[in-house]
């Protein structure tokens, strides 16, 4: 039988609508007649909210009518609320990838106007659409992201309901003490500023955390919790009895668990007189399947399958594919029980249809997706082993001519000189030598680069990877001010020119890094220490994200005592607090702060980069430095990077008998903490 859940999807709600909006959308439509300029973007803007669960094409008509004209003008900063009902339009048709492209546009729109709600707003529905799609790690990132937006704008109703949703994907995750954590995060907001209905919610999903725990006698506690305040002769609205028809079933599941099988069939038919009374046809029939499988359990197989053959005709005639699956997954399971293996075939052949035709297409679209991917990954892979291959071959061409001018220079020397064979012996001998140390070296040759072509592959996949967004994006908005430069205004232009700079700026730290791995591993930087102030080269490298640190609103503290001095190569530690520094703006919230601290101790000096961004997860922690398994995660502002930073940093503290390490919590933001030996010099390099 299945859980309930309690899950909030969105912040708003849609209601039906009247002849009064009718005549709205009429009133509009004649003014599109008579009104032109900015006015008539922002109708146009109206007539797509207002159409938005009408007609979700002709809502994306005006929609794209209104954000051509504001593309020309938006003194109202209208642009970014039109990207966000886009992206709504978008979900309502079920076209995800427009959907998050448009969200994700009016996101970093609200970022800029430091919107808070609407940056709230943008992350949820982001979120909803990542969970939807059971990418919890992707909903989780953008749950946390409204949830600092709310919590700056000290939106507690906002704040609650993120702490439930965050406990939700923790709770599909398997992550049953997180989940506990954020629930009752949610519970004492929603019961400080009596918010009956959503304390409810939470109550309900706590007892879910417990009954998964096993703790049946707790998790029975907060469900009646919920009876107390959701009391069945005082409801008001069909939330509240949707809610307590929930209940009574995960109530109903409890007593089945704990054996007590005729008071689990009690809560059942409480529930289902419930979901009678709001008419929802789905819960009825997932209540239906229940008693059937209750009634199963018991032994009562005349009235097992009557609920169960009234959920599938509620299942086939509207449509519900997962309610018809779980009847036949029932029925097959009864008649097995009863010994009628024939009829359980047939249901499960049954299963098996409407299993095949509601996850087929999906099955396919993601298979060709990984047939196109492995396709490319052989094209690349043969490409390089034909690079490989040619090199090896010229290798070869060469050792041949060697050892063909050396038969020869051989054969002309035993030629000349046979009338004297001690001589001509030890001739020999001294060529053969020669051979023996060419060969030598040629297999040196072939082992060193056996390892630059393992550093090239790593090379290839990074630059593949990563300057593909990057490069797409310079792309991208190159050739939209290309084809309609003229019909865009100046701060548009302005615009489009900034992310080409931004997507430039990418570019080049990411060739920075590769470029300095790559000598790094050739062994063409030089170390060269030297006793270095802490404190200055800190100074420093902040001057150089100064740029960085002023776009991004990050203010940046340097707190390094003046007698922190180590010895070590300057140009290797100026690039690891480079890394850092940059690692920190770029997981930074807009207006956040950078710390940079040291302590002194005997022979070493600690030096640590702090930032109160969005955290690293544990599991992340543990490949951050590995060179094998270089890891890149965005920005909270969407900056990417290729990962290298880090595995950068690693080989230079270690050429510098220094230590790297890290500690973080999610959301809590992340500490960086390096060690180097300390410099007992007293000639100090500026």
């Amino acid at each position: 039988m299945k859980r309930f859940l309690f899950y909030i999807l969105s912040t708003v709600v849609f209601a039906g609508f009247s002849n009064a909006q009718d005549s709205r959308i009429d009133s509009l439509l004649n003014q599109t007649a008579v009104i032109s300029g900015p006015e008539l973007s922002k109708i146009y803007y109206e007539l797509s909210c207002e159409l938005l669960d009408i007609n979700p094409d002709s809502a994306l008509y005006f929609a794209n009518q209104s954000e051509l004209a504001l593309q020309k003008d938006d003194q109202e900063n209208l642009l970014p609320y039109l990207y966000k009902n886009k992206g709504k339009i978008y979900e309502i048709k079920m076209v995800t990838d427009r959907s998050l492209f448009y969200y994700n546009k009016a996101y970093e729109e609200f970022i800029k106007l430091e919107n808070q709600l609407e940056i709230g707003d943008c992350a949820l529905n982001m979120g909803n659409i990542y969970f939807e799609m059971a990418n919890f790690s992707d909903a989780y990132f953008f749950y946390m992201q409204s949830l600092h937006a709310y919590e700056q704008e000290g939106d507690q109703r906002g704040i609650a309901m993120m702490q439930n949703n965050l406990g939700t994907v923790a709770h599909k995750m398997g992550n049953l003490s997180e989940a506990e954590r954020h629930y009752q995060d949610a519970y004492e907001i929603y019961r400080e500023y009596g918010l009956s209905t959503d304390e409810c919610n939470v109550l309900g999903n706590i007892g879910l955390i417990l009954y998964d725990k096993q703790e049946y006698d707790s998790a029975l506690i907060y469900f009646h919790q919920v009876m107390d305040i959701l009391h069945p002769d005082s409801l008001g609205t069909e939330t509240q009895r949707y809610i307590l028809s929930g209940i009574y079933e995960n109530i109903a599941l409890t007593y089945i668990e704990l054996g007590a099988l005729n008071t689990a069939l009690s809560y059942l038919r409480m529930g289902l007189e419930l979901a009678q009374q709001i008419d929802d046809q789905y819960i009825i029939g997932s209540v239906y399947t229940s008693l059937g499988s209750l009634y199963g359990e018991m032994r009562n197989q005349e009235s097992a399958l009557f609920y169960l053959h009234r959920a599938l005709k509620i299942a086939k005639d509207r449509g519900f594919k997962n309610l018809e699956l779980e009847v036949y997954d029932e029925l097959a399971k009864m008649h097995a029980g009863l010994g009628s293996y024939a009829s359980a075939y047939n249901w499960l052949l049954r299963y098996d249809t409407v299993y095949k035709a509601l996850f087929n297409e999906i099955q396919s679209e993601q298979m060709a997706s990984l047939r196109a991917r492995y396709e490319q990954e052989i094209r690349d892979q043969e490409i390089v082993q034909l690079q490989s291959e040619a090199q090896v071959q010229k290798m070869l061409n060469k050792v041949f001519i060697i050892f063909i001018v050396v038969i020869v220079v051989l054969v002309i020397i035993i030629a000349v000189n046979l009338r004297s064979k001690k001589r001509t012996n030890q001739m020999l001998a001294e060529r053969n030598l020669q051979i023996s140390n060419a060969l030598k070296q040629l297999s040196d040759s072939e082992n060193e680069l056996q390892k630059l072509n393992k550093s090239k592959d790593r090379i290839f996949s990074v630059v593949a990877h990563d300057l593909r967004n990057p490069v797409a994006a310079v792309t991208g908005f190159s050739e939209l001010l290309y084809d309609n430069f003229e019909q865009f205004p100046v701060e548009t232009q302005k615009e489009y020119l900034l992310q080409i700079l931004q997507g430039t700026q990418r570019i080049q730290n990411l060739l920075e890094n590769l470029l300095i791995w790559a000598r790094a591993q050739m062994k063409a930087v030089k170390y060269e220490p030297e006793t270095l102030k802490v404190k200055s080269m800190a100074e420093d490298c902040v001057r150089e994200m100064k740029a960085n640190l002023d776009h991004k609103k990050v203010d940046c503290l340097i707190k390094i005592d003046k007698k922190c001095l180590v010895h070590a190569d300057m140009s290797m530690i100026h690039t690891v607090l480079r890394n850092l520094i940059m690692n920190a703006i770029k997981f930074s919230f807009p207006g956040g702060k950078i710390r940079i601290t040291s302590k002194n101790e005997a022979e070493r000096c600690t030096i640590t980069v702090s930032d109160d961004g969005i955290g690293i997860q544990p599991e992340i922690q543990e490949k951050l430095f590995n060179s094998n398994e270089v890891m890149s995660s965005p920005g909270t502002t969407g900056e990417s990077g290729s990962g290298l930073g880090l595995v950068i940093c690693k080989e230079f503290l270690e050429r510098n008998n220094g230590t790297i390490s890290v500690e973080s919590e999610p959301g809590n933001g992340a500490s960086f903490i390096i060690s180097l030996p300390v410099s007992h010099s007293t000639s100090v390099s500026p």
